[in-house]
């Protein structure tokens, strides 16, 4: 079946059998083998090339689909194996600005004997890594579940963040206290490309309700790079209020005096048909950590929490 993936997908017997590492005859014979045992022509051989039957067609969408689950199954079956219990943890960003450092240590100290393995990636490479069996559990915006590839995938909600401007400490607006969106309007904007803007829309909304006109000078996917660009004086941007906990040096963060944004949501996300037991129990001690601390979901409270850390850093050293 892979032998037969592979020729399908490069529509050539000697590039197929390149890309699989065995000599051009084998591969021959064993595409015969598959086509005999099924009793039907899967790959229409001529001079001008190979191309796919209509049988082949379908064989070939089935064939990719459980080469994939096969390959899952292996990568389950392994961990599962494993003489210490491990979750494979991904996740965006903006989870290390606030709950990342409360959940997971409290997590290590309470169960020493699980393994947390840690892996920052973007919200796209998270979902295709639960879906391929590669991640147990991420954490990534709760937009992403609904869109392609979220099939079977259960969420929850585990912080809400603000979203506030982030400007350069050495523009005009840095002296402010809080900014309009016209304002913003006038500055070189830094947002993600074309492919990541439904987690946008709602800003690009607001921009457009006013006739106003976003002057997009860098685009920018992950939120991290969004504000090193800013620190840089490359532009400004809109950011979740608790990046502040981690970026202060050279930036602003300022409310939006004249817009209300919905707050970024946070999920965890994780499909229960393939995960581990020890990834389950995971799931399980975030719920009940997220049900005992009931201020990450409190937009206010991430403002609160902000303001204070921040004024503690900007205090002189005297006070």
């Amino acid at each position: 079946m892979r032998h037969f993936v592979a020729v399908a997908e490069e529509l050539h017997f000697g590039r197929a059998a390149k890309r699989l590492n065995i000599a051009q005859p084998p591969l021959s014979q064993s595409i015969r083998r598959l086509e005999d045992s099924l009793a039907v022509v899967l790959l229409d051989r001529s001079r001008r090339g190979v191309a796919l039957t209509p049988a082949g067609r379908v064989f070939l969408r089935e064939a990719q689909r459980t080469l994939v689950q096969a390959d899952l199954a292996r990568k389950l079956s392994q961990r599962e194996a494993a003489k210490l219990p491990e979750v494979h943890l991904s996740f965006i960003g903006p989870f290390l600005y606030r709950l990342m450092p409360a959940l997971v240590g409290r997590y290590r100290s309470e169960s020493p004997k699980v393994h947390l393995r840690l892996f920052e990636r973007s919200s796209t490479q998270l979902m295709a890594g639960l879906a391929d069996g590669d991640f147990d559990v991420g954490f990534a915006q709760s937009t992403m579940v609904g869109n392609e590839g979220s099939e079977g995938c259960e969420a929850f909600i585990v912080e809400r963040a603000p979203l506030v401007a982030v400007v350069p400490k050495t523009a005009s607006l840095a002296a402010r206290e809080t900014v309009t969106l016209d304002e913003l309007s006038t500055q070189p904007f830094i947002m993600p490309p074309a492919r990541y803007l439904k987690q946008m829309s709602g800003i690009l909304d607001l921009f457009e309700a006013r006739g106003l006109i976003m002057n997009v000078s860098q685009e920018a996917s992950q939120i991290n790079t969004a504000i090193s660009l800013v620190r840089a004086g490359v532009g400004c941007s809109i950011v979740p209020v608790t990046a502040a906990l981690a970026f202060t040096h050279n930036v602003r963060f300022l409310p939006i005096a004249d817009a209300t944004l919905q707050p970024m949501e946070l999920a965890m996300i994780w499909k229960p048909q393939q995960i581990s037991g020890a990834a389950q129990d995971f799931v399980d001690y975030v719920k009940g950590y997220i049900g005992n601390n009931p201020a990450m979901l409190d937009p206010e409270q991430a403002l609160a929490t902000t303001r204070k850390s921040t004024s503690k850093r900007r205090a002189p050293r005297n006070a």
